[in-house]
């Protein structure tokens, strides 16, 4: 999935996204008009609203119905008619009950051929494999096929119709009234059975795909049964018109040997049929009537040759079908003949037996010659047998949409499993290695929690993880209650089918990357309909912020321009109609979005509807009122929560912004960011460290310190609103759904959230709450972390001039003013990193940094940044049990912060792999740890904590390695960023996963050979190409093992020269760095 990640993000940037997605609608509509068996007849209509009917819809599949009964009643009435000379006509001759029924008969075959001839105008039809609605080709396919003939049999039932019309119509149509004429003109419909062909063929598909095979035998004999009989009748119809013809010319006819010339039609009907089923031997007929007894010989030959062909045919069904049973029976004798031979008892063999007619049943394949089905056709097939089972599913359901061919394929990748009862499909803590999908049967989902869950036919997804990860573990225990079926998907298949779509495949790597990063492994003592229900809502969540399906469908409940929380505490807020319709037309105005009308199939949507007004008289408390509260009382901390919920609607649990945008636990986090805030302002010692573990709880010296950092920032009652507000609204930042609505210059989350408040205040109602005078603060502490992340100090991963950039910022602003809010807002925001209802992450390990970051922060304004930042640098060195002497001892501890050392045996481990390095390779580092980005230029290694933290975890990578190629990575980027400024900020993220995933020494080595960095604005990305994804799994052959010896013995020369040199490491820079340092 890497490797593909890799080749789809390219295809995509070379294509242009922007260019792909603003295609995509259209190129779905045209799908949707092309494409078979995925739309219904509603969704394909033109322009006149007239809806083209597809071959295989009910209305058409009961049209063609309709017109076999009238093809096969003009088969039995057209023949009698011209015998007997009947009136099949709307307009009779004489009246009579069966007339009235000829009549009838006559005016419904008027009314339907005509109209049947403009439904065919308005049908698709299939060209090769594709369902084409285009009227402009059906029109001329229908024209040069059965076009022709249709107009000529509606024309001759309506000339005949007039030629037997009433004599008022004048004398023009006296000629075509006689005997001959009317006679020809009758004969002539019955061509009209030529059309029985094409219908048979459409209800012969019908039955087929329904896959019933006494339906099919039963549709066989009634079609050999009628055959016989119309040509018996047609038969026995045209031996009485010829005794009738003979008589006529003067002869004896047979009518007249049978006398039967003057009784009944019936009695006359009866001997014509008489004379050809049981024709005398030899026939009573004039010895001068030849052409009788021709017609005699000539009944003799058709009826065997009808009745033969017909008994012929249903012998092959019977024997197709008989072939298919015995196949089975062999099969069940063998396995008998099996379980005989191995003594099985009897309950055992009842099972097996049971078991395998199941099998049988359900899974038979049959053998045909596979060059008679196209692969597109193949996977059209498998799309309308397990379709259903995928598209209940939101990522599925996404692919279906947007990308129909490749939903197709993934349907032929899935894999049937079988399974009997009480066998386990999979267990609790195995490793799980694919996805899974329940199709058939009775099911039982079991956890730890010694609670189960039943369920039946219905389709639920288990092990999604699987597929992008390369070890997860099954969370629950689905078992078999009956014989059940199970369909698997496998990261294999998926990754192949989405290999040939690069697009579909960039869409769908972005839903797993937001599917792992919020996925959680649940705890077994988890009831079963928790583990069930999180994984859905995870699938969801990750679906819906989706840029492609962002782009396709905008949630109502999510559109920040129609979103007014202040509606939901009836609390009018000023009027922002001018600064809203500048937003909109400066940006915005020329997005295309579809705005959602219907959720995922597979259930109702987990999101709660929004609140609706009938508690109008209900009393809700203001954020003044709550802030209030909080110096004035010392309430529980869930009557605290309770009203902080109330008060900022924003944290409201069914209609606030984390409610519609994101997930629980990013509201978990912002509530426990603002409960520790609270906790500090009171000074509650027990509030603050209640979800900490005894063992690793915040000590009470530091508590003291934290006391003492809160009581410099001095929040008054406002400046606690605005921080509060910031802490609760921050965490929509993140949302994919919200900065996608955002201009691209806008959607960093900082930005994102600023970009929210200044544009769309509606959504944010609480930022009434304060003063002109405190949002400004609100509005700074936003802005100043576009360059400074109190975080990346923490760990060392910025360099002092970012540090330099804060002071600047600051004094530009507010001066210390702005500084205390930022140190309130980061003592809330640090606090709830880790949620709880208090801070779970404020612990005594985390404590140690936090606070000696926020004593240097303090400083910030009236200390030299440089030297704040190697003092803090220095000090965390002494918390490890280790005080810097010299400008390696320095940079080694600058390492330490960012390898996220804990222990003095962390940095003693990081100090053996420091030593492993060449005296240059030392040097370089040393250069590089203590640039500070305003005397001496600066490269800022992004992710490099992330890139450090797996090298440890990855043996074939390692951390001296990691340094080998830094220090390679250091002089590719000092010589080509030239003249992008004193800082060089590096995004290393496409090495931090190329770090967790190769597992291969060497390649690891070499990799900056097969990269490539590129320069965006000032910003460095250094890109693994294709050429290193395709090597992670690479085998140490006998050719990798050489080359990784030469390696080594390049290496050791190398730190043999060095160490001849004898170099001197501290420079210049160095003993700027420790001038800089105040110890």
């Amino acid at each position: 999935m890497m490797e593909l990640s890799m080749k789809t993000g390219g295809a995509v940037e070379a294509l242009g996204k922007e260019r792909i997605k603003s295609n995509l609608t259209q190129r779905n509509v045209k799908t949707a008009r092309r494409f078979s068996g995925m739309y219904g007849a509603a969704d394909l209509k033109n322009k006149c609203n007239i809806p083209v009917v597809k071959p295989n819809d009910k209305f058409r599949v009961v049209w063609d119905i309709m017109g076999i009964s009238l093809i096969v009643m003009d088969a039995f009435l057209l023949p009698a008619s011209i015998a007997w000379d009947l009136d099949v006509t709307p307009f009779p001759r004489k009246i009579s009950f069966g007339s009235r029924v000829l009549q009838v008969f006559a005016a419904v075959a008027m009314f339907f051929w005509p109209v049947d001839i403009v439904i065919n105008f308005n049908t698709g039809i299939y060209v090769g494999a594709v369902l084409e609605t285009r009227r402009a080709v059906i029109a001329r396919r229908y024209i040069c096929s059965w076009f022709p003939f249709d107009m000529t049999v509606v024309t001759l039932d309506f000339v005949l119709a007039l030629s037997t019309s009433s004599e008022e119509m004048g004398g023009a149509l006296q000629s075509f009234r006689s005997a001959r004429f009317l006679r020809v003109f009758r004969s002539l419909r019955i061509i009209r059975l030529l059309k029985a062909g094409k219908i048979n063929v459409v209800l012969e598909n019908l039955l087929i795909s329904m896959g019933r095979q006494w339906l099919i035998l039963a549709f066989t004999v009634g079609r050999m049964l009628m055959t016989i009989m119309i040509v018996l009748h047609i038969l026995a119809c045209s031996w009485f018109g010829l005794g009738e013809a003979v008589s006529t010319w003067g002869q004896k006819s047979w009518i007249e040997w049978a006398e039967i010339s003057d009784l009944d039609g019936q009695t006359q009907y009866i001997h014509a049929m008489q004379w050809i089923l049981l024709p005398p031997a030899p026939a009573p007929l004039s010895a001068d009537s030849a052409i009788e007894r021709l017609a005699t010989i000539m009944t003799v030959v058709v009826t065997v040759l009808v009745i033969g062909t017909s008994l012929s045919v249903l012998t092959g069904t019977l024997q197709e079908i008989r072939q298919v049973n015995n196949e089975r029976s062999r099969k069940r004798r063998e396995l008998r003949i099996f379980l005989q031979t191995k003594a099985a008892p009897t309950e055992l063999v009842m099972k097996v037996m049971s078991y395998a007619d199941y099998k049988m049943a359900r899974h038979s394949p049959i053998a045909f010659d596979e060059t008679l089905i196209s692969p597109k056709l193949e996977a059209e097939l498998a799309t309308f047998q397990h379709g259903g089972y995928l598209q209940e599913h939101p990522i599925f359901w996404l692919v279906d949409t947007l990308f129909p061919l490749v939903f197709n394929d993934l349907c032929s990748t899935l894999d049937k499993q079988l399974f009997c009862e009480g066998e386990a499909v999979f267990r609790l803590g195995t490793l799980a290695e694919m996805m899974y999908i329940s199709s058939h049967g009775d099911f039982r989902i079991c956890t730890d929690a010694q609670a189960t869950k039943k369920f039946s036919g219905a389709h639920h997804y288990f092990a999604e993880v699987a597929l992008y990860v390369e070890a997860a573990m099954h969370d629950c225990t689905l078992l078999a209650e009956s014989f059940t079926e199970v369909f698997v998907l496998t990261s294999s298949k998926l990754a192949a089918v989405l290999a040939n779509s690069p697009v579909c495949a960039a869409m769908y790597i972005e839903y797993a990357n937001e599917y792992i990063s919020h996925h959680v492994v649940m705890s077994p003592d988890s009831e079963p309909e928790e583990v069930v229900e999180a994984h859905l809502r995870n699938a969801e969540n990750a679906c819906e912020s989706n840029s492609f399906y962002l782009d396709m469908y905008v949630d109502e409940r999510k559109q920040l321009s129609s979103l007014h929380l202040s509606s939901l505490r009836n609390v009018e807020s000023p009027s922002q109609s001018l600064r809203k319709s500048e937003s909109a037309s400066s940006f915005g105005s020329g997005d295309v979005v579809m705005t959602r009308t219907k959720s995922f199939n597979h259930r109702a949507r987990t999101t709660k509807t929004p609140r609706h007004h009938d508690d109008q008289n209900t009393k809700h408390i203001t954020p003044k009122e709550f802030i209030d509260s909080v110096f004035e009382s010392d309430e529980p901390t869930a009557t605290v929560v309770t009203k902080l919920r109330d008060a900022f609607v924003e944290l409201d649990p069914d209609d606030g912004l984390h409610a519609r945008f994101s997930d629980a636990k990013e509201q978990e986090r912002a509530e426990s960011a603002i409960l520790s805030l609270i906790a500090l302002v009171r000074g509650n010692y027990e509030a603050y460290t209640a979800p900490q573990k005894p063992a690793a709880r915040l000590t009470p010296d530091q508590w003291q310190q934290l006391q003492s950092v809160v009581a410099w920032s001095a929040p008054d009652r406002e400046k606690l609103t605005a921080a509060i507000f910031l802490l609760a609204v921050r965490g929509i930042g993140k949302c994919r759904s919200v900065t996608h609505q955002l201009p691209s210059a806008h959607q960093r989350p900082d930005q994102a959230v600023l970009f929210v408040l200044d544009h769309y205040p509606d959504a944010v109602p609480s930022i009434y709450s304060f003063g002109e005078d405190v949002r400004h603060l609100v509005d700074d502490t936003l802005e100043l972390q576009h360059d400074f992340i109190f975080a990346q100090m923490l760990q060392g991963e910025n360099v002092p001039a970012n540090l330099l950039q804060l002071k600047n910022f600051i004094n530009e602003r507010s001066g210390e003013e702005t500084l205390k809010f930022y140190v309130l807002f980061l003592l809330g925001f640090l606090s709830g990193l880790a949620g709880g209802q208090g801070s779970r992450f404020m612990t005594h390990n985390n404590a140690k940094a936090t606070i000696l970051g926020l004593s240097i922060l303090k400083q910030v304004l009236i200390k030299d940044p440089a030297a704040l930042y190697w003092t803090y640098i220095h000090n965390r060195g002494v918390e490890l049990g280790r005080k810097a002497s010299s400008t390696e001892d320095l940079a080694v501890l600058r390492l330490a912060c960012l390898c996220r050392a804990q222990s003095d045996q962390d940095l003693d481990e990081l100090q053996s792999a420091w030593d492993q390095l060449s005296k240059g390779e030392r040097k370089e580092l040393v250069k590089h740890f203590l640039a500070d980005g305003i005397g001496f230029r600066a490269v800022v290694l992004e992710f490099l904590p992330l890139c450090l933290e797996r090298a440890k975890k990855n043996p074939f990578v390692t951390v001296p390695t990691l340094l080998e190629v830094l220090v390679e990575l250091l002089r590719a980027v000092r010589s080509s960023a030239t003249g992008t400024g004193q800082t060089v900020p590096v995004d290393l993220a496409d090495l931090a996963a190329f770090i967790f995933m190769v597992q291969n020494g060497f390649v690891f080595q070499t990799c900056l050979s097969r990269s490539k960095l590129q320069i965006k604005e000032g910003r460095c990305f250094l890109e693994m190409t294709q050429e290193n994804w395709r090597r992670v799994s690479e085998p140490h052959t006998d050719v990798v093992m050489l080359a990784s010896s030469v390696r080594e013995l390049v290496q050791t020369r190398k730190r043999e020269d060095d160490e001849k040199e004898s170099l001197q490491i501290s420079t210049p820079l160095n003993e700027v760095a420790v001038m800089s340092c105040r110890f």
